[in-house]
């Protein structure tokens, strides 16, 4: 009788302490991954609300902000208040072909540029992506913000992710598509990409037509040139 009560008191000691430590490790992942939850949705929360101020909403799979106008090279352009120059920044389409931005280089104030000169360079993913200036003009500001945090260019690509403010040589630009004309554009380019990644590329589309963006690095260089060539320098 001795041995078995013997018995029962160890089982007992070894499974408080097996419950000791699960409580133990159950309080260190709520520590760490609790706060990280909440600081999650807090960021998180702060990004819904940016885009419903900048009016942006869902287009066929592509974020879409109206009040822009949109180059065919996949840049939007934004006109700043009280002046003649513009910030330029990736639409939506053009945020997909890099599936994170590492480092940004851009050109330097003064420079000027013909359209389709090189005004900034992305890179991540093992790529380089030129991005070709929409119109001749002056590059008069460049955005120091994406240069320190080149996640910016995707985590807020229709706003604080803007690359460089430019001087356009006229008014040209004025004739590009915004609004409802830009919208219908944005769908036809999201038709556009999902159709060329699954017929060109050989990547199939996600259920219900989501957009697909293949990794650069999985493309090759062929299909990365055809695919850059394709929606950047139409």
């Amino acid at each position: 009788m001795q041995s078995v009560l013997e018995v029962l008191q160890s089982i007992g000691v070894f499974t408080l302490g097996i419950l000791a430590r699960f409580g133990l490790f159950l309080a260190m992942v709520a520590v760490i991954v609790v706060p990280a939850l909440i600081i999650a949705l807090v960021v998180r929360g702060r990004a819904e609300r940016r885009e419903r101020a900048l009016g942006i909403r869902d287009v066929d799979g592509v974020p879409f902000r109206p009040d822009l106008f949109y180059a065919p090279g996949h840049l939007w352009l934004h006109r700043r208040p009280g002046g003649r120059a513009v910030e330029l920044g990736l639409d939506g389409i053009a945020q997909r072909l890099m599936p994170a931005v590492t480092a940004v280089d851009l050109a330097r104030p003064g420079t000027r540029v013909a359209r389709g000169e090189t005004i900034a360079t992305l890179h991540g993913g093992g790529r380089a992506l030129e991005i070709p200036a929409p119109v001749d003009g002056t590059v008069v500001g460049v955005n120091v913000s994406v240069v320190r945090d080149p996640a910016l260019v995707k985590r807020d690509g229709y706003g604080r992710g803007w690359l460089v403010a430019l001087a356009p040589a006229d008014e040209a630009y004025a004739s590009m598509p915004r609004a409802g004309a830009a919208e219908s554009w944005m769908r036809r380019e999201a038709q556009r990409w999902n159709h060329f990644v699954e017929h060109q590329l050989g990547f199939a589309a996600a259920d219900g037509g989501t957009l697909v963006a293949p990794a650069p690095w999985l493309v090759g260089e062929e299909g990365w040139a055809a695919l850059t060539q394709a929606f950047l320098r139409p």
